[in-house]
């Protein structure tokens, strides 16, 4: 017999709700109760709850062989066991009807499925390549048709060779191979979650699906997400667990992968209601001032306590549902002890505060040879022309034009360039993007950025060849500002970072607008890197580099009389590239070239008797 449903759940407990009313991410919320778990508390399966799928689905249909993904194990039920108050299952590299390694696959199908509500469970993960661990939701009936049709709901997937990131994802559309998804992806700032429990979630109800990681929202999506095809996500689904070896997305487990690999999952629940939850952004800019953190569905009569790390400072908000902080040159985990009648629950969000960035690389500035070829568009672009109106924060003689085409939905500027190395770099933010503009459009402008592989970029074929996109938008008009480009998405995955040779301006992209845009100073910039790292004892021996990033020679400055007897550059492997003895060089100064270098990072290094003294990272742009 089915287990009740969200609805059925709040009649029986004689608290008749309109699903039209209930909380949708509000402030406050009604106290969750749980209609549904498993603690994993005694020795075997609960097999009131949980059923066993087996095999590798050729005998459900040959066209479900490797359960529709090309997948390598075999399922079976002796690789799940509870044990200890935990749920186990075990991917292991033996053999077993004709495939190579096992795993289980769990499900409640007609124990457990549900329309609506908030589904969790506490996991710890496993990791090495070709490990495909998931937590996530199919429908019971298949009311719409067969997969994708009526849904699938991943409420938490890694893949063994990201073992920092999980994603949640929903699929639908028409069948294969015109099915269609929608996701985000949640990344570790530090660690793996195979290092430790995470709690995994989504809250689910009409017309919306949200993803939590410890109580942090970071995706969310709805009906919009989803059209023009039928949003099929109000129906009843049921749980599957499972840890898959291989598969198309993940591939083929290789050396590196080590067996056995487990999936602890502590407990899984169903509630009735919303639970707190905080937002707000995890990764923010050296010194950043005025950033907010907002919980909602607070519990009635909730009070807060916030606190956050050293060198952060609360501005506004202590006591309240949301509070604006100013940051250092330091991260830390944001704490939110929030007391109720309910409970007492304490929320914590790790921040990550980036290093200084500082210019690398100028792609085009029109006063120097420029680092990009000027390819196409379907405006008209003129270069080095006056400044139209010099300020403080472009002071340049020359700048270019650009006057959109208001008959071009997706008006174009192509550029050519091997400058890119590692397109990857800027998705990972490790450099980012900056350019100043000056344009008549109205403030709040969307500026676009992507990054293509041009041997597979056509204009028919998006988004194959894309393999970033990156977006600012204007705060000002007829007026130069700096601005600064973050990611938009990756519409093309299987694009590699190093195969990216083309660049692309979209101004006011999908809409037919005629405005001329000014833009100047077109800069790669990467973390600023210290220019000393001591040896502790050791501090007042001091050496002082620049500039960092590096030109073609690299000042050397002895702040005080040392002891140091060598002097050496070695790149990040240790691997020697230079040495000598600076006691030969009477000079308090000096200068090393380093033409010669190829771009990246390296160490120069103090010696003495005692070993390295001092050490010092540069970079080469």
């Amino acid at each position: 017999m089915r287990l009740i449903t969200y609805l059925q759940a709040l009649i029986l407990r004689g608290t008749l709700i309109p699903l039209a009313l209930l909380p949708c991410e509000g402030l406050f919320s009604q106290c969750p109760q749980i209609i549904w778990q498993d603690e994993f508390d005694g020795t075997t399966l609960d097999l009131s709850k949980w059923s066993y799928q087996t095999g590798d689905g050729c005998d459900i249909s040959p066209d479900l062989c490797g359960w529709g993904n090309n997948e390598l194990q075999w399922y079976q039920s002796q690789n799940a066991e509870v044990s200890d108050g935990t749920l186990k299952i075990t991917a292991k590299r033996e053999n077993s009807n004709g495939r190579n390694y096992t795993s289980a696959r769990l499900r409640t199908i007609d124990q457990g499925d549900w329309t609506y509500g908030r589904f969790e469970a506490r996991i710890k993960l496993p990791t090495g390549r070709g490990l495909w661990p998931a937590f996530w939701m199919l429908p019971t009936d298949e009311v719409y048709g067969g997969w994708p049709q009526s849904g699938e709901i991943d409420i938490m997937e890694l893949i063994g060779s990201e073992p920092a990131t999980v994603h949640g994802t929903i699929h639908f559309g028409q069948p294969w191979p015109n099915n269609r998804q929608s996701g985000e992806s949640y990344k570790l700032h530090t660690g793996q979650f195979a290092d430790d429990f995470h709690e995994f979630a989504v809250e689910w109800e009409p017309g919306e699906i949200r993803w939590y990681v410890d109580g942090y929202l970071y995706s969310s999506k709805t009906k919009s997400n989803v059209a023009p095809d039928r949003w099929p996500f109000d129906q009843d689904f049921h749980f599957l667990l499972n840890v898959a070896v291989g598969g198309n997305w993940p591939g083929a487990p290789d050396g590196t992968t080590r067996f056995p690999q487990i999936m602890e999952v502590d407990y899984v629940r169903v509630y009735d209601a919303n639970k707190p939850s905080v937002h707000g952004e995890r990764r923010v800019p050296n010194r950043a001032e005025g950033v907010a953190y907002q919980l909602s569905n607070l519990p009635e009569g909730a009070t807060i306590n916030w606190s956050v790390p050293t060198g952060a400072t609360i501005v506004s908000g202590q006591g309240s549902d949301r509070i604006t902080v100013d940051w250092g040159e330091t991260g830390g985990d944001i704490t939110a002890v929030i007391s109720s009648d309910c409970s007492e629950q304490q929320l914590q969000l790790n921040i990550f505060v980036e290093p200084a960035f500082v210019p690398v690389q100028t792609l085009e500035n029109f006063d120097d040879e420029a680092l990009i070829d000027f390819d196409f568009s379907t405006g008209s672009l003129t270069e080095n022309v006056d400044n139209p109106e010099a300020n403080s924060v472009n002071a340049s003689a020359l700048a270019g034009r650009y006057e959109r085409n208001g008959s071009e939905q997706f008006d174009v500027l192509v550029y050519q360039s091997d400058a890119i190395e590692n397109g990857d770099e800027f998705v990972d933010r490790e450099k980012k993007f900056f350019i100043d503009v000056y344009t008549d459009a109205p403030a709040g402008t969307l500026v676009l950025l992507q990054l293509e592989n041009s041997s597979r970029a056509t204009v028919a074929n998006y988004p194959t060849g894309r393999h970033s996109r990156f977006e600012a938008r204007t705060t000002k008009q007829n007026e130069w500002e700096r601005l600064e480009f973050s990611l938009l998405d990756q519409p093309d995955g299987s694009t590699t970072g190093s195969s990216v040779d083309q660049l692309i301006f979209l101004f006011a992209s999908n809409t037919r607008t005629g405005n001329t845009y000014y833009f100047d100073n077109f800069e790669i910039y990467g973390q600023q890197v210290a220019t000393s790292v001591f040896r502790p004892g050791n501090t007042a021996k001091t050496l002082r580099l620049f500039p960092n990033p590096a030109g073609d020679l690299l000042n050397i400055e002895r702040m005080e009389a040392g002891d140091w007897q060598q002097l050496r550059i070695t790149d990040l492997s240790g691997r020697v590239i230079r040495e000598w003895d600076p006691e030969e060089d009477a000079q308090s100064r000096l200068q090393v070239p380093v033409a010669t270098l190829k771009s990246g990072a390296y160490l120069l290094e103090a010696l003495s008797v005692e070993g390295i003294i001092y050490s010092a990272r540069f970079v080469i742009p």
